[in-house]
């Protein structure tokens, strides 16, 4: 049974991603009751959707939000580039791969990197939301045409317990 669901599809800017965490923050506490972690759990819509933003072809995104039972779940599709889509998989892939530890002194030393990505990012965002207490990252990408692929980022995190602060 679904306690509750949001499904977007549309153009995506800075505002609109104010409003949709807006939007969320106000859902949350309403199911949930004031808790310490709901800034914390609409850090990861906002990760997903900045990423959807700043990586998509049109600046087009789906975005959904489902609360089941114990469990948030945030859901971004965009169109990407080959290059940009394969980059978002394989970084998913390599930090879901790691530990605690590992996490850790990935994050430290992306903090200390001066470096920055050509669209801005500075790479710590997935980093970022499994070190606060999500469960899983999931990406997958599937070919639309030679010069799109569809990104498909899917983060689960529980809801019974507050998410690391």
């Amino acid at each position: 049974m679904i306690d509750n669901a949001l499904r977007y599809f549309g153009k995506i800017d800075e505002g609109g991603i104010v409003d949709f965490v807006d939007l969320l923050s106000g859902v949350l506490n309403k199911n949930l009751g004031p808790r310490k972690d709901i800034r914390k759990l609409c850090s990861f819509a906002i990760e997903l959707l900045d990423n959807g933003m700043r990586y998509s072809i049109d600046n087009k995104v789906t975005f959904t939000w489902t609360i089941e039972q114990d469990f948030l779940t945030f859901e971004l599709e965009n169109e990407a580039s080959p290059s940009d889509a394969m980059r978002l998989q394989e970084h998913a892939q390599i930090i879901h791969g790691m530990d605690d530890i590992q996490r850790r002194q990935a994050f430290q030393d992306q903090i200390n990197s001066a470096h920055f990505g050509e669209k801005g990012g500075a790479g710590l965002g997935l980093l970022q939301i499994l070190r606060k207490g999500a469960l899983s990252i999931d990406v997958t990408i599937r070919k639309q045409t030679a010069d799109t692929f569809l990104c498909v980022s899917r983060i689960q995190t529980p809801l019974h317990k507050p998410v690391a602060l």
